[in-house]
């Protein structure tokens, strides 16, 4: 299971970006909240707009869409 975080602050495109842990663009760790470990990367999109991260958009270096 990989562990997931999507970015405080919203991109260019206003939406905000999940990460997985290993990605290498993954900025740093004040600049992420935690959405918890899971096997696939459906759960953590959906679950950033409990964070009031919404819209969310996956990561296009580590998450493929």
């Amino acid at each position: 299971m990989a562990k997931f975080y999507v970015e405080k602050g919203a991109n260019a495109a206003g939406e905000f970006v999940v990460h997985n842990e290993t990605c290498t663009s993954l900025p740093e760790k004040d600049k992420l909240l935690y959405l918890g470990s899971r096997s696939n990367a459906a759960a953590p999109l959906n679950e950033a707009g409990l964070y009031q991260c919404a819209p969310s958009a996956p990561c296009p270096e580590c998450i493929a869409g």
